[in-house]
């Protein structure tokens, strides 16, 4: 008995005092183990996430910074970058984005936005357009820079 309290090890995840059949054994059950590994993916997710919406506001904040005459300029030349950027791909065709109502003073989110240019222009939606440019077609009216 004194052998196999001397061996017992606590949990990192749920502190339960248990006695390893492993010499590497770190937790107490699988459930356990997985659930500690995924407390570090779901914060490396909210990271990513975090990190994807503040850039969708800095191209937001791009758009409507620059004056009106100027700012299908600027969505010309963040659609320029499609090709090469998968954040920007991502952020143009997240579907959260997409599905938001107009905000009160009647701007739209960078998707949004980018969705009406590309339907205006091209005739196509930005998830098509984006698809399209991806494998390298040119659509008319913007030449596609290919990535290297």
């Amino acid at each position: 008995m004194l052998d196999a309290m001397a061996n017992a090890l606590v949990c990192p995840r749920c502190n339960a005092e248990f006695e390893p059949r492993r010499s590497n054994q770190k937790f107490c059950s699988r459930s356990c183990q997985k659930n500690a590994t995924r407390g570090k993916r779901s914060q490396e997710h909210q990271d990513r996430s975090k990190h994807h919406y503040e850039r969708s506001r800095r191209l937001f904040e791009m758009i409507y910074k620059a004056p009106p005459s100027e700012r299908l300029g600027v969505m010309r030349h963040i659609l320029l970058f499609v090709p090469t950027d998968t954040g920007l791909r991502n952020i143009l065709t997240d579907p959260a984005l997409l599905s938001k109502p107009r905000r009160a003073d009647h701007r739209m989110n960078i998707a949004k936005a980018a969705d009406a240019y590309t339907k205006m222009f091209f005739g196509v939606s930005i998830s098509t357009y984006v698809r399209k440019t991806r494998n390298g077609k040119q659509l008319e009216g913007i030449p596609v820079r290919l990535g290297s």
